[in-house]
């Protein structure tokens, strides 16, 4: 799921990819799903309203009104969004059913929604650096494989949409946000490990 966000982003700026990824995952199963604008605001805030007309323009999006009627739009009336990459004469990306894509979105909202990382006001880069981390941390939190001793540097980066010499300073938002206990970048590999009160959310490698 990450990968594929990662890779058919109609741009590689991180709003844009963050909001791909939440989005796709609304709409992984049938190309269809239902958004509101609380829900753009709560990922993007501030940047909400032009990340998702550039996702319109370029044809990634469909709405069946306008951006500002996506914008305006409440928990009680959601609205209807199509992602023609995903709709069902498509080649299917994605083989899960209705239970896991239900339990990876609300992962993901858990994750980015994160009281503590929404305290600090962190932006896209950094938030998208939580899910990675979340996701390729093992059961004891510890970042990447057992044999790898942490994650690729060069591949981290490129998912948070950051230059590699980037990561160090936003792992350190993480810290300092009580996702990660502590972060290194020495040697080309982001190695760490996530908080006791973030270990749910661990992808459990």
């Amino acid at each position: 799921m990450l990968d594929h966000a990662a890779t058919h982003a109609p741009h590689p700026q991180a709003e844009v990819r963050l909001a791909v990824l939440m989005l796709t995952l609304r709409a992984a199963r049938a190309g269809t799903g239902n958004i509101t604008g609380q829900d753009l605001t709560g990922w993007l805030p501030g940047d909400a309203e032009p990340v998702l007309q550039h996702l319109v323009a370029a044809g990634w999006l469909l709405l069946p009104g306008t951006v500002a009627d996506v914008m305006a739009s409440r928990s009680e009336d959601p609205i209807a969004i199509t992602v023609p990459g995903l709709l069902p004469d498509r080649p299917r990306p994605f083989a899960f059913g209705k239970t896991t894509r239900a339990r990876l979105s609300g992962w993901a909202q858990k994750t980015v929604g994160d009281r503590k990382i929404r305290k600090k006001k962190a932006g896209a880069a950094t938030r998208l650096l939580a899910l990675y981390t979340a996701a390729h941390a093992r059961s004891d939190g510890r970042l990447g494989h057992a044999e790898d001793s942490g994650l690729r540097l060069d591949q981290v980066s490129a998912f948070c949409a950051l230059p590699p010499d980037d990561v160090a300073e936003y792992a350190e938002l993480l810290v300092a946000a009580g996702w990660l206990t502590e972060a290194d970048t020495a040697g080309g590999q982001l190695r760490g490990q996530l908080t006791e009160r973030v270990l749910p959310l661990s992808g459990l490698l």
